[in-house]
Protein backbone atom coordinates (compact mmCIF):
# COMPACT_ATOMS: atom_id res chain seq x y z
CA UNK A 1 0.00 0.00 0.00
CA UNK A 2 1.14 3.41 -0.82
CA UNK A 3 1.92 5.05 2.76
CA UNK A 4 -0.12 8.75 3.47
CA UNK A 5 1.61 11.68 3.16
CA UNK A 6 2.45 11.39 7.27
CA UNK A 7 4.00 8.51 6.83
CA UNK A 8 6.21 9.03 3.88
CA UNK A 9 9.82 10.19 5.17
CA UNK A 10 10.87 13.40 5.42
CA UNK A 11 13.09 13.63 2.85
CA UNK A 12 10.54 12.11 0.22
CA UNK A 13 8.12 14.64 1.39
CA UNK A 14 10.85 17.72 0.87
CA UNK A 15 11.43 16.37 -2.28
CA UNK A 16 8.07 16.41 -3.52
CA UNK A 17 7.66 19.92 -2.32
CA UNK A 18 10.62 21.08 -3.81
CA UNK A 19 9.37 19.66 -7.12
CA UNK A 20 6.00 21.07 -7.43
CA UNK A 21 7.26 24.50 -5.94
CA UNK A 22 10.20 24.38 -9.09
CA UNK A 23 6.75 22.96 -11.45
CA UNK A 24 4.81 25.90 -10.63
CA UNK A 25 7.70 28.72 -10.97
CA UNK A 26 8.23 27.73 -14.27
CA UNK A 27 4.79 27.58 -15.04
CA UNK A 28 3.63 30.94 -13.90
CA UNK A 29 6.64 32.02 -15.61
CA UNK A 30 6.36 30.56 -19.22
CA UNK A 31 2.51 30.90 -19.69
CA UNK A 32 1.93 33.87 -21.46
CA UNK A 33 -0.47 36.85 -19.56
CA UNK A 34 -1.95 39.44 -21.97
CA UNK A 35 -1.71 43.00 -20.99
CA UNK A 36 -5.37 44.59 -20.72
CA UNK A 37 -6.17 45.74 -23.99
CA UNK A 38 -3.84 43.01 -26.05
CA UNK A 39 -5.49 41.74 -28.82
CA UNK A 40 -4.17 38.33 -30.49
CA UNK A 41 -5.33 38.24 -34.21
CA UNK A 42 -4.16 36.22 -37.34
CA UNK A 43 -2.87 38.64 -39.74
CA UNK A 44 -0.89 37.60 -42.94
CA UNK A 45 -1.42 33.90 -41.82
CA UNK A 46 0.95 34.89 -38.50
CA UNK A 47 -0.29 35.11 -34.76
CA UNK A 48 -0.06 38.60 -33.63
CA UNK A 49 -0.46 40.54 -30.49
CA UNK A 50 -1.66 44.01 -30.96
CA UNK A 51 -1.39 46.36 -28.25
CA UNK A 52 -2.95 50.11 -29.37
CA UNK A 53 -2.04 53.70 -27.76
CA UNK A 54 -4.67 55.21 -25.89
CA UNK A 55 -4.77 58.41 -28.26
CA UNK A 56 -4.25 58.44 -31.96
CA UNK A 57 -2.20 56.57 -33.41
CA UNK A 58 0.92 58.07 -35.33
CA UNK A 59 3.33 54.78 -36.42
CA UNK A 60 3.52 51.55 -35.92
CA UNK A 61 6.37 48.76 -33.95
CA UNK A 62 6.90 45.44 -34.52
CA UNK A 63 8.25 43.36 -30.82
CA UNK A 64 10.15 40.18 -32.07
CA UNK A 65 10.79 38.38 -28.63
CA UNK A 66 14.12 36.30 -27.87
CA UNK A 67 13.35 32.97 -28.43
CA UNK A 68 10.33 30.81 -26.58
CA UNK A 69 10.44 34.71 -24.52
CA UNK A 70 6.52 35.31 -24.18
CA UNK A 71 5.45 38.76 -24.99
CA UNK A 72 4.59 40.11 -22.03
CA UNK A 73 8.16 40.06 -20.89
CA UNK A 74 8.72 43.21 -22.79
CA UNK A 75 5.84 45.07 -21.15
CA UNK A 76 7.58 47.81 -20.42
CA UNK A 77 9.03 48.40 -23.89
CA UNK A 78 5.44 47.76 -25.07
CA UNK A 79 4.20 50.68 -22.43
CA UNK A 80 7.29 52.99 -23.38
CA UNK A 81 5.90 52.33 -27.68
CA UNK A 82 2.48 53.13 -26.99
CA UNK A 83 2.98 56.36 -24.53
CA UNK A 84 4.57 57.45 -27.74
CA UNK A 85 1.27 56.73 -29.20
CA UNK A 86 2.59 53.65 -31.82
CA UNK A 87 0.99 51.13 -31.91
CA UNK A 88 2.86 47.93 -30.85
CA UNK A 89 2.43 44.51 -33.29
CA UNK A 90 4.22 41.57 -31.27
CA UNK A 91 5.39 38.82 -32.42
CA UNK A 92 6.63 35.30 -30.72
CA UNK A 93 9.61 33.52 -32.04
CA UNK A 94 9.52 29.99 -30.92
CA UNK A 95 12.64 27.96 -29.75
CA UNK A 96 11.69 24.90 -32.10
CA UNK A 97 12.05 26.42 -35.34
CA UNK A 98 15.02 27.87 -35.43
CA UNK A 99 16.70 27.64 -38.43
CA UNK A 100 17.43 29.78 -41.47
CA UNK A 101 14.33 28.95 -43.54
CA UNK A 102 12.19 29.84 -39.85
CA UNK A 103 13.83 33.31 -39.26
CA UNK A 104 13.54 34.16 -42.98
CA UNK A 105 10.06 33.57 -42.53
CA UNK A 106 9.36 35.40 -39.52
CA UNK A 107 11.63 38.45 -41.33
CA UNK A 108 9.25 38.48 -45.01
CA UNK A 109 5.91 37.79 -42.59
CA UNK A 110 6.63 41.64 -41.07
CA UNK A 111 6.25 43.74 -44.46
CA UNK A 112 3.52 41.33 -45.20
CA UNK A 113 1.93 41.45 -41.55
CA UNK A 114 2.55 45.41 -42.65
CA UNK A 115 0.88 45.59 -45.63
CA UNK A 116 -2.77 44.40 -43.98
CA UNK A 117 -2.33 46.09 -41.30
CA UNK A 118 -1.28 50.18 -42.67
CA UNK A 119 -4.55 51.16 -43.85
CA UNK A 120 -6.63 50.26 -40.75
CA UNK A 121 -4.07 51.98 -38.66
CA UNK A 122 -3.31 55.08 -41.45
CA UNK A 123 0.91 54.81 -40.98
CA UNK A 124 2.53 54.18 -44.15
CA UNK A 125 6.11 53.24 -42.61
CA UNK A 126 7.35 51.34 -39.60
CA UNK A 127 9.53 50.55 -36.96
CA UNK A 128 11.09 47.33 -35.52
CA UNK A 129 12.13 45.93 -31.91
CA UNK A 130 14.14 42.86 -31.76
CA UNK A 131 15.69 41.08 -28.79
CA UNK A 132 18.25 38.68 -29.50
CA UNK A 133 17.42 36.24 -32.41
CA UNK A 134 14.69 38.67 -32.64
CA UNK A 135 16.80 41.19 -33.39
CA UNK A 136 18.84 39.17 -36.19
CA UNK A 137 15.46 38.55 -37.32
CA UNK A 138 14.99 42.17 -37.58
CA UNK A 139 17.94 42.84 -39.39
CA UNK A 140 17.00 40.24 -41.77
CA UNK A 141 13.92 41.98 -43.03
CA UNK A 142 15.94 45.25 -43.36
CA UNK A 143 18.37 43.15 -45.78
CA UNK A 144 16.26 41.08 -48.06
CA UNK A 145 12.45 42.92 -47.49
CA UNK A 146 12.89 46.34 -47.28
CA UNK A 147 15.48 46.96 -50.23
CA UNK A 148 12.81 48.42 -52.60
CA UNK A 149 10.13 49.33 -50.57
CA UNK A 150 11.85 50.88 -47.73
CA UNK A 151 9.18 50.94 -45.83
CA UNK A 152 11.03 50.70 -42.74
CA UNK A 153 12.02 53.79 -40.58
CA UNK A 154 13.52 52.44 -37.73
CA UNK A 155 15.55 49.56 -35.94
CA UNK A 156 16.62 48.84 -32.92
CA UNK A 157 18.26 44.78 -32.58
CA UNK A 158 19.24 44.75 -28.87
CA UNK A 159 21.35 42.13 -28.22
CA UNK A 160 21.20 40.83 -30.98
CA UNK A 161 22.39 36.81 -31.94
CA UNK A 162 23.87 35.82 -35.56
CA UNK A 163 23.49 32.12 -35.27
CA UNK A 164 21.85 29.04 -35.93
CA UNK A 165 22.38 29.83 -38.90
CA UNK A 166 25.32 32.68 -39.09
CA UNK A 167 23.51 34.92 -41.82
CA UNK A 168 25.93 38.53 -41.08
CA UNK A 169 29.00 37.73 -39.70
CA UNK A 170 30.85 34.88 -42.03
CA UNK A 171 34.42 34.81 -41.62
CA UNK A 172 34.78 35.62 -45.59
CA UNK A 173 38.15 36.38 -45.24
CA UNK A 174 38.87 32.61 -43.22
CA UNK A 175 37.28 30.92 -46.16
CA UNK A 176 39.08 32.76 -48.78
CA UNK A 177 42.69 31.69 -47.22
CA UNK A 178 41.41 28.09 -47.18
CA UNK A 179 40.34 27.96 -50.89
CA UNK A 180 36.60 27.41 -50.19
CA UNK A 181 35.36 24.29 -52.17
CA UNK A 182 34.06 23.10 -55.36
CA UNK A 183 30.79 23.01 -54.12
CA UNK A 184 28.88 26.13 -54.55
CA UNK A 185 26.22 24.95 -51.48
CA UNK A 186 28.99 25.10 -49.04
CA UNK A 187 30.96 28.72 -49.95
CA UNK A 188 29.04 31.36 -47.36
CA UNK A 189 28.49 34.93 -47.65
CA UNK A 190 26.79 37.48 -46.04
CA UNK A 191 23.78 39.55 -45.72
CA UNK A 192 24.23 43.56 -45.70
CA UNK A 193 22.61 46.30 -44.60
CA UNK A 194 24.71 49.02 -46.82
CA UNK A 195 21.48 49.41 -48.96
CA UNK A 196 18.84 50.16 -46.37
CA UNK A 197 17.69 53.50 -45.58
CA UNK A 198 16.35 52.70 -42.31
CA UNK A 199 17.82 54.38 -39.20
CA UNK A 200 19.21 51.16 -37.61
CA UNK A 201 20.73 50.99 -33.75
CA UNK A 202 22.24 47.52 -32.50
CA UNK A 203 23.67 47.11 -28.55
CA UNK A 204 25.50 45.06 -27.29
CA UNK A 205 26.19 43.53 -23.85
CA UNK A 206 29.33 41.34 -24.30
CA UNK A 207 27.26 38.34 -22.01
CA UNK A 208 29.26 35.68 -23.37
CA UNK A 209 26.96 32.69 -22.72
CA UNK A 210 24.48 31.94 -25.64
CA UNK A 211 26.21 34.70 -27.92
CA UNK A 212 29.27 33.15 -29.92
CA UNK A 213 32.50 35.45 -29.65
CA UNK A 214 32.06 36.14 -33.57
CA UNK A 215 28.26 36.17 -33.92
CA UNK A 216 27.42 39.26 -31.91
CA UNK A 217 26.08 42.66 -32.54
CA UNK A 218 29.52 44.34 -32.37
CA UNK A 219 30.63 41.82 -35.21
CA UNK A 220 27.60 42.96 -36.92
CA UNK A 221 28.19 46.64 -36.80
CA UNK A 222 32.20 46.00 -37.93
CA UNK A 223 30.92 44.56 -41.14
CA UNK A 224 27.79 47.43 -41.61
CA UNK A 225 29.39 50.39 -40.61
CA UNK A 226 26.52 52.59 -41.14
CA UNK A 227 24.85 50.78 -38.63
CA UNK A 228 24.93 52.63 -34.91
CA UNK A 229 26.42 50.60 -31.79
CA UNK A 230 25.62 51.23 -28.34
CA UNK A 231 27.74 49.57 -25.74
CA UNK A 232 25.80 47.98 -23.01
CA UNK A 233 28.66 45.72 -21.52
CA UNK A 234 28.17 43.86 -17.97
CA UNK A 235 24.79 43.64 -18.08
CA UNK A 236 23.08 40.70 -18.86
CA UNK A 237 21.63 39.23 -22.39
CA UNK A 238 17.88 39.07 -20.51
CA UNK A 239 18.03 42.52 -19.17
CA UNK A 240 15.50 43.85 -21.76
CA UNK A 241 13.16 41.86 -20.56
CA UNK A 242 11.24 42.22 -17.42
CA UNK A 243 11.30 39.57 -14.37
CA UNK A 244 7.31 39.29 -13.86
CA UNK A 245 6.38 36.05 -12.84
CA UNK A 246 8.48 34.37 -10.06
CA UNK A 247 11.76 33.48 -11.86
CA UNK A 248 13.93 36.76 -12.77
CA UNK A 249 15.53 36.35 -16.35
CA UNK A 250 18.38 38.12 -15.60
CA UNK A 251 19.59 35.21 -13.33
CA UNK A 252 19.34 33.09 -16.77
CA UNK A 253 22.85 34.26 -17.83
CA UNK A 254 26.26 33.76 -16.19
CA UNK A 255 26.70 37.60 -16.51
CA UNK A 256 25.35 40.59 -15.57
CA UNK A 257 24.54 39.94 -12.15
CA UNK A 258 24.79 43.92 -11.05
CA UNK A 259 21.43 44.89 -9.84
CA UNK A 260 22.36 48.75 -10.30
CA UNK A 261 24.01 48.20 -14.06
CA UNK A 262 21.38 46.29 -14.94
CA UNK A 263 18.87 49.02 -13.97
CA UNK A 264 20.30 51.16 -15.51
CA UNK A 265 20.75 49.98 -19.06
CA UNK A 266 17.34 49.11 -18.79
CA UNK A 267 16.45 52.44 -18.35
CA UNK A 268 18.99 53.69 -21.55
CA UNK A 269 17.26 51.27 -23.28
CA UNK A 270 13.59 52.50 -22.61
CA UNK A 271 15.10 56.38 -23.22
CA UNK A 272 16.01 55.09 -26.19
CA UNK A 273 13.22 53.60 -27.92
CA UNK A 274 10.46 55.88 -27.06
CA UNK A 275 12.78 58.74 -28.41
CA UNK A 276 13.51 56.68 -32.03
CA UNK A 277 9.88 56.23 -31.84
CA UNK A 278 9.22 59.92 -31.48
CA UNK A 279 11.33 60.78 -34.07
CA UNK A 280 10.16 58.28 -36.08
CA UNK A 281 6.19 59.57 -36.15
CA UNK A 282 4.68 61.31 -38.84
CA UNK A 283 1.86 64.22 -37.56
CA UNK A 284 -0.06 63.36 -34.66
CA UNK A 285 0.07 64.16 -30.87
CA UNK A 286 3.32 62.30 -30.21
CA UNK A 287 4.83 64.46 -32.65
CA UNK A 288 4.02 67.55 -31.23
CA UNK A 289 5.30 66.71 -28.02
CA UNK A 290 8.59 64.86 -29.33
CA UNK A 291 10.08 68.53 -29.41
CA UNK A 292 10.23 68.92 -25.36
CA UNK A 293 10.44 65.63 -24.81
CA UNK A 294 13.15 64.75 -26.88
CA UNK A 295 14.85 68.04 -25.41
CA UNK A 296 14.53 66.75 -22.27
CA UNK A 297 15.49 63.85 -22.73
CA UNK A 298 18.98 64.96 -24.62
CA UNK A 299 19.38 67.72 -21.67
CA UNK A 300 19.17 64.51 -19.08
CA UNK A 301 21.23 62.36 -21.20
CA UNK A 302 24.40 64.79 -21.07
CA UNK A 303 24.01 65.00 -17.52
CA UNK A 304 24.10 60.88 -17.33
CA UNK A 305 26.19 60.01 -20.12
CA UNK A 306 29.09 60.26 -18.15
CA UNK A 307 28.03 58.01 -15.48
CA UNK A 308 26.33 55.08 -17.51
CA UNK A 309 29.87 54.99 -19.97
CA UNK A 310 32.04 53.45 -17.28
CA UNK A 311 30.07 51.69 -15.03
CA UNK A 312 31.82 48.38 -15.58
CA UNK A 313 34.08 49.95 -13.32
CA UNK A 314 33.61 48.51 -9.23
CA UNK A 315 34.20 51.84 -8.10
CA UNK A 316 30.95 53.69 -10.09
CA UNK A 317 28.42 51.14 -10.06
CA UNK A 318 27.04 51.55 -6.37
CA UNK A 319 26.58 55.29 -6.89
CA UNK A 320 26.60 56.29 -10.76
CA UNK A 321 24.18 53.24 -12.13
CA UNK A 322 21.79 54.38 -9.34
CA UNK A 323 21.67 58.15 -10.29
CA UNK A 324 22.08 57.20 -14.49
CA UNK A 325 18.89 54.89 -13.86
CA UNK A 326 17.16 57.76 -11.78
CA UNK A 327 17.64 60.51 -14.53
CA UNK A 328 16.54 57.93 -16.99
CA UNK A 329 13.51 56.85 -15.04
CA UNK A 330 12.53 60.47 -14.62
CA UNK A 331 11.87 61.37 -18.62
CA UNK A 332 9.08 58.81 -18.75
CA UNK A 333 6.78 60.36 -16.01
CA UNK A 334 5.18 62.29 -18.72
Amino acid sequence: PTPSNSQQPTATKTNLYTMEKISNKISETFIPVDEEGAERLEVAGQPVVIYRPKRKVVGMTFLVTAAAMPISKYTSIINALTSADHVVVGIYVNAITLNRQAHRQKAEAIPRIFEELKSEFRVKKYDIVGHSVGGKIALVTAALFDSEQNLIRNIIALDPVDQHPVEFTNDLLKQAMAGGSNDNNSKKSNLSLASSKADITVTFTDCGGIVGKKHHAREIQKKNPTVELVLHRNAGHMVYCDDGGVLSWKALMARGQSADRNDAVKAETLHLIKEKAMKATISGSASGKASGVVAKAKKEWKSAKAELKELGDDAQKKGNAMAGAAKFTSMFRL
